[in-house]
Parts: C-alpha cells; structure tokens; sequence
C-alpha cells in the first residue's frame, strides 16, 4: 500500500511539473485581455479595410472590363480609331470619287453614277463642288461663290436647281437647295469625327437592331461579335434628325448607319447603310464601301469611294463660277 501510494504522489508531482504545450499560433492571436475596446476597434479597422479592397477591386474590373461605355465615351474611342480629331482639324481641303450604282430587287443593275467631290473648310463652314457625268453623258459643274449657286452642264451655263434635281441631288423638302447632297455626301463622310459637334446627344442601346429581318447583312462582314449600337440626337435647336450606329466593338468603326430624316410632314423615313471596305487614308480610316438592301437581301444601292485624298489643296476661288459666261441665260 505504502508503496503504491508512494508512485501515486510521485505521478502527482510529475504531472504537476509538467508544461502543458500550448498552440504557437495562440500566441500571435490578438486578444482582448486589457483593452476590449481598442481591439474591437482594431478588428473593425480591419474588416473596414478588407471590405474596401474588395470593393474597390469590384469596381475596377467592373469600370475597365464589363461596363458598357458611354455615348461620349465610345465616340471618343470611334474618332481615335478613325485617325484622331487632330488629324481630321488638320485637314483643309481635299476631294473624293464617289461611285453609285442602282439595282433593282432581282439584282440587275439599273444605272451607275460617278461624282467628284471636292471640298474647302472656312470659318464660315464647308465650300463644296460636284462634278458629275449626266445619263447624257455630258459632264455636269454644281457648286456655290458668293452671288450664290450656279451650274455648267456640257461648259454652259445652266439652272443649277434643275440641273441638281436631274442628278437625284436634291430631296423632296420644300427647303432643298441644289447643294443638299453634297452636304448630306460630306456630312456623313465626316462621321465619325462630326458626332463631336455642339448639340449631339449620344446614347448607348443594348436593344438588337436585326430582329425584324429573316435575313442578317452583318453575316457578310468582319464581325466576331455583336456590335455596339451607338443611338444620336441632338439639342431642339440644333437638329430633329436622329441617327444609329453599329460599332465593331473592337476596332471601334462603323458597319452601319441608320439615318431617320424627318420630313416636312412629320414622318420618320428610315434609311439603313452597311460600311465595309475600310482603309487609311492620308491618316483617316472610313469605309470605302456603302451598301443599301432591298427587304429580300439584294443590294439596292453601292456606293464605292475612290481617289480619295486629304492633301490636295483647294483654292477658295475654285469654287467661283467661270467669269467667261453668259450667266443670264443659265435659267433660260
């Protein structure tokens, strides 16, 4: 008894002296044993800064890789990629060939038009001039000086108004002048440099733009993915007419236009051009291929840009009318 006894208080002894091993990692564990407040204000501290790192991080990838831009955002990218809004200021003058051909809804050609454009930037806004061949195949002069527009047809003068309206020049508003295509042809050959104007309101659309057609024209082009669809208005006091714009979303150019002109009467007329072909130019990218479809798919309307540059310098009194001319009898 004495002696088991005895290895009991011994055993006792050695489990009184004995470490209890404690986990390494408790120690480097904030603990509130003296000041519960200031630690809790720690662990707020720092579930405050985890927090904010997240959502910070969220934010970033949100803002640089999901986030739709906008409108003035994917104009900005459109005018980078068609060359810069510095290198379109640069430009004075210059002039381009544009070539229309019409066909009829079996695909068979019905005409084909050739005109020259050239242009001058002024303070006062764009001078322009048309040479064209007529389906009489005699050379056709429209353009505008200061005692207003004139026109030569076959080196004689002639109505310039008339003489427009002959080409398919002039729309059906009571306001036309015999200038209006051109400045329709320059205007949208200026896109997209012109969607930085005053008035302009751009607006990004998600809605799908090809959903009333059994048939897809962007299924002819380069595009790995849907494309951006840009909407346009302007200001009350600037402009009434609305456009829409198919952006390829990685190159940021244009593929289509729609363009819905309101008339004297009210109504939208709406008008849809494919843009294909693109290439550089003098420092400029643009499409050098515009195409309308009939509702079956068969091309309507082509429009082919050649001969086109940017450096060829325009004189101001280019635009003035030959002074060797009865100009009296142009109305006659």
């Amino acid at each position: 008894m004495k002696q088991t006894q005895g290895k009991k208080e011994q055993t006792g002894k050695y489990q009184k002296n004995e470490k209890i091993k404690i986990p390494y990692l408790f120690n480097l564990e904030l603990k509130d044993l003296t000041d519960p407040i200031t630690v809790r204000r720690i662990r707020i501290f720092q579930l405050v800064f985890v927090l904010s790192a997240v959502t910070f991080t969220g934010y970033y990838v949100w803002q640089n890789v999901f986030r739709s831009p906008t409108g003035v955002e994917l104009i900005n990218e459109m005018v980078d990629a068609a060359g810069g809004m510095a290198a379109w200021n640069n430009i004075q003058s210059g002039q381009f060939t544009r070539t229309q051909k019409v066909y009829d809804m079996t695909g068979k050609q019905l005409s084909e038009q050739k005109e020259t454009f050239y242009f001058r930037k002024t303070g006062d806004g764009i001078k322009l001039m048309v040479k064209a061949i007529d389906n009489e195949g005699k050379e056709v002069i429209i353009s505008e000086d200061d005692e207003g527009f004139w026109a030569t047809k076959d080196s004689s003068p002639t109505d310039p108004e008339t003489t427009s309206r002959d080409l398919g020049m002039m729309c059906d508003s009571q306001f036309c002048e015999p200038n209006c295509n051109m400045q329709m042809a320059f205007f949208r050959f200026s896109m997209p440099f012109k969607l930085t104007d005053y008035g302009v309101k751009p607006k990004v659309n998600n809605v799908s733009t090809l959903g009333l057609l059994d048939w897809n024209p962007l299924e002819n082009f380069d595009l790995e993915s849907e494309p951006i669809i840009l909407d346009v208005s302007y200001i009350p006091t600037v402009g009434k007419d609305k456009w829409r714009f198919l952006v390829n979303p990685e190159t940021k150019l244009i593929h289509k236009v729609e363009y819905y002109n309101k008339s004297d009467f009210g109504t939208f007329r709406p008008e849809e051009i494919y843009w294909t072909d693109h290439k550089t130019v003098d420092g400029i990218t643009f499409s050098h291929k515009w195409v309308k479809f009939w509702s079956n798919g068969k091309v309507m309307n082509e429009y082919i840009y050649s001969d086109v540059s940017f450096n060829n310098q325009v004189d101001k009194d280019f635009f003035n009318r030959p002074a060797d001319m009865e100009w009296s009898l142009a109305n006659n």
